[in-house]
């Protein structure tokens, strides 16, 4: 019956052929997982029922109900992401947890319906018909030895992904309950490497290792990334270049998908504007993001830079690196950062930030409005056209010089709300009806309505962007680079590649003649590029003479081919994907890449092997460098040289407990008005007992006008308590928890006795968190 659900609530949304076919089968599975199960809770049962039968029976039925309603939670999942939850249990903070299971609470009463069905439906069937039931001693025996073969046998109890063309077909097929206990098994069986030791021997022979099967020529052992920078310039030869460097925007589209944008878009395509667009551009159909997630994009995008544990950005304190912006503003380039929601979205404005970034959109006059509060409790903030009118409102004001504008949109990010909805519902309707697809495809469209419908919107805000940019001065001398930060979530995907399947497009009014390229390139190869057509073409004060890029400059190659090896960190914050020539290894499961990046399942097992070490060498290196600071020798790699202007220092164990949403954790700090940058450090030991995670309590930093002896909070960044550790936060016990953050201050010139606040901060009352050896440290950068 749960099979039945399923089909309902999952199967017409995945793109896939005849898939009923494949939820049929998977009936075979879930009569072995049924099996499995049994066996499994016979031993208790058994052993209880000699104390005591109806406590056995009580016990019996407890945990079947417990068994249902994992079940009907991991189908839940499976049709919001199209894949099945896998160990990401076992990988994402307590908080983030208890987070996703609080907005799913707020969801509204559909996502009960099924618990408040099948639960009562179990007990029905019990004690209508399964307690009633007289079987004999034969069937009780054959049915245990069944029961005992499918515990033996479990390591089958799922099909071989090799059976099947598509991974949805697979996906549908398997039992999700039996899939998330064997990919948990095999996760905790497998335990990712630690950080291994600089003075290990096993660290020299993986960095040699390393060196030597990237293209590359390295120049140090003690930072295995750094290499010198060959200044490949592979975009120079399609501009007309003026005299004066250009400006360059990128535009980040929140969940822009190739599955439904572009000439080659597997779902039809819902973005016109960015498709003639990419007619009159440079154009790369088969681009690739680093994650599924917005958490590894800026750092993929502007940095190349490496994963960390959970995502670059997430660290508590990011090693010293290297970045587009930071080149580009030490060769005279203002940097911008434009955002119409929460910047600190997976600490997105936190590595904004330590780029030296000197302006970040946060204040929106009267005249905007927010977008609306979906079920799940919470609002996108402004949409994409409020975003790109202010942006330019906001370029108006500023004085004249060439700049990086990064753009990061929200109107397509969970809950799809914006003021037009109802008349982009309307044209999606109107498309549908004359779209030439399968009426498969057209029901999985009509059940994404919600989302496809926000692409319509946003495409349309671009195409008014543009043409609004056209009439600006700065227009012809400018270069747009525009690609999606992942694939959507909450749209189907075709292939465990297509997760990170994006659109990449590059315009400018400076081009020579459109391309379009066929091979296959990813984020990683945006700021190598970007950097070197600068470092070609134009005498740079600052040119970079060693850098740390993972990956290599953008192929330009017009045939299907892939030339990088690299590797992806999924939902669940593992490295477990990876590419090496027309290969892509998804798990344990290597599949061959077509053209279209369609993948077609292969045995190949030297070419597994090899793509397997070359995945768990990066693991290593990844971790080393990060965990050690090993990235980039800058030392120092801030917008200027540091100065301590105030050092606070409380040794003192303190519970910190206030009904109030905010306490101070140290003294107010006026700022002086000669200070460009402010830059803050802190460090000490928290402690939270286990019932106080769901109040997520953070470390705020503040920056505050105290006119008229208020405190009016102009800019403000948080970060959880529990994910500033450098190991996994325990609870209920002393961690050692460090946070930096860098804050621009040109903007605030004008406000007098400008004051920086460190504060616990938290959306519920009371705060409850112990601390001890908190230590802050306030410098100035000129």
């Amino acid at each position: 019956m749960l099979r039945i659900y399923e089909v309902f609530v999952v199967a017409g949304k995945v793109f896939v052929d005849h898939p009923y076919q494949y939820e049929a089968a998977g009936i075979f599975y879930d009569v072995w997982a049924g099996l499995f199960v049994a066996a499994v809770l016979f031993i208790p049962y058994l052993m209880l029922s000699f104390l005591h039968i109806k406590v056995a029976n009580i016990f019996l039925h407890l945990l079947h109900v417990i068994v249902i309603i994992s079940y009907i939670a991991l189908l839940i999942t499976y049709s919001e992401r199209t894949t099945p939850f896998d160990h990401e249990l076992f990988t994402r903070k307590l908080n983030d947890s208890v987070e996703t299971v609080r907005q799913m609470t707020t969801a509204g009463y559909k996502v009960y319906l099924p618990f408040l069905v099948f639960i009562p439906l179990y007990f029905v069937l019990y004690y209508g018909w399964i307690r009633k039931a007289k079987l004999s001693a034969k069937a009780v025996r054959m049915i245990s030895v069944t029961g005992i073969i499918a515990a033996l046998l479990v390591a089958f109890a799922s099909p071989s992904r090799a059976w099947f063309d598509t991974s949805n077909g697979y996906y549908l097929t398997c039992n999700k309950m039996m899939y998330w206990m064997q990919d948990s098994y095999h996760f905790l069986a497998n335990q990712p490497v630690a950080a291994l030791n600089k003075d290990d021997p096993q660290l020299q022979e993986e960095i040699t290792y390393y060196q030597q099967s990237q293209p590359f020529t390295f120049s140090s052992r003690e930072y295995p990334l750094l290499r010198n920078n060959k200044v490949d310039d592979v975009l120079g030869p399609f501009f007309s270049l003026q005299a004066t460097p250009p400006n360059i925007v990128l535009l980040v589209i929140e969940g822009l998908s190739s599955d439904f944008s572009g000439k080659h878009a597997y779902a039809t395509s819902f973005t016109p504007f960015l498709d003639s667009l990419g007619e009159h551009s440079l154009t790369w159909d088969n681009f690739l993001s680093t994650a599924p997630g917005t958490f590894a994009a800026h750092p993929s995008i502007e940095g190349s830079l490496p994963y960390g544990k959970r995502g670059f950005s997430i660290m508590n304190v990011m090693p010293e690196h290297l970045s587009l912006t930071k080149i580009m503003k030490q060769n005279g380039y203002k940097a911008n950062f434009m955002i119409g929601f929460n910047a600190d979205f997976d600490n997105m404005g936190g590595f904004i930030r330590m780029q030296g970034t000197d302006f970040l959109l946060n204040a929106y006059p009267s005249k905007y409005r927010e977008m609306g509060i979906g079920e799940e409790g919470w609002s996108m903030g402004y949409p994409d056209d409020a975003l790109f009118e202010r942006s330019l409102t906001v370029l108006d004001s500023m004085q004249q010089q060439r700049y990086l504008s990064i753009y990061h949109t929200g109107t397509t990010h969970m809950p799809y709300l914006f003021e037009q909805k109802l008349q982009y519902e309307k044209k999606f309707d109107q498309k549908i009806e004359t779209l030439h697809a399968s009426n498969a495809i057209k029901k999985t469209l009509r059940q994404t309505k919600h989302v496809l419908t926000t692409f319509m919107f946003s495409d349309d805000c671009l195409r008014k962007f543009f043409a609004d940019y056209a009439k600006r001065p700065e227009y012809s001398n400018t270069i747009f680079v525009l690609t999606g930060d992942h694939h959507i979530g909450s749209f189907p995907t075709t292939g465990p590649i297509d997760e990170y399947h994006v659109p990449f497009i590059i315009y400018s009014p400076l081009l020579k003649r459109a391309q379009r390229f066929q091979s296959i390139n990813s984020h990683l190869n945006i700021a190598p590029s970007l950097t070197n057509l600068l470092v070609a073409n134009f005498q740079l004060q600052q040119p970079p003479t060693q850098v740390h890029w993972l990956g290599d400059v953008l192929d330009t190659a017009v045939t299907f081919q892939n030339k990088h090896a690299m590797p992806f960190m999924t939902w669940s914050r593992e490295i477990s994907d990876y590419i090496y020539k027309d290969f892509f290894l998804g798990g344990e499961q290597l599949y061959q890449m077509k053209p279209n990046l369609l993948l077609k399942a292969v045995v190949n097992d030297s070419i597994k092997t090899h793509m397997k070490k070359l995945r768990n060498n990066f693991m290593l290196i990844n971790a080393y460098v990060c965990e050690h600071n090993k990235i980039f020798p800058g030392g120092n790699t801030l917008p200027g040289e540091k100065i301590l202007l105030k050092e606070y220092a409380d040794p003192a164990d303190k519970l910190i407990f206030s009904q109030l949403s905010d306490t101070a954790i140290a003294p107010d700090f006026i700022i002086p008005n000669t200070i460009k940058y402010l830059y803050v450090e802190a460090n000490g030991e928290a402690l939270l007992q286990g019932k106080e995670i769901d109040l997520h309590p953070t470390i705020r930093f503040a920056l505050i006008d105290p006119k008229n002896n208020g405190r009016d909070y102009l800019y403000w960044s948080k970060r959880d308590v529990a994910t500033l550790s450098k190991n996994d936060f325990v609870m209920g016990a002393w961690n050692a928890i460090s946070v930096n953050d860098l804050f621009a201050l040109d903007d605030y010139k004008k406000v007098k006795d400008l004051v920086f606040e460190t504060a616990i901060y938290t959306d519920e009352v009371p705060i409850k968190v112990k601390l001890k050896n908190w230590v802050v440290r306030i410098y100035g950068v000129k």
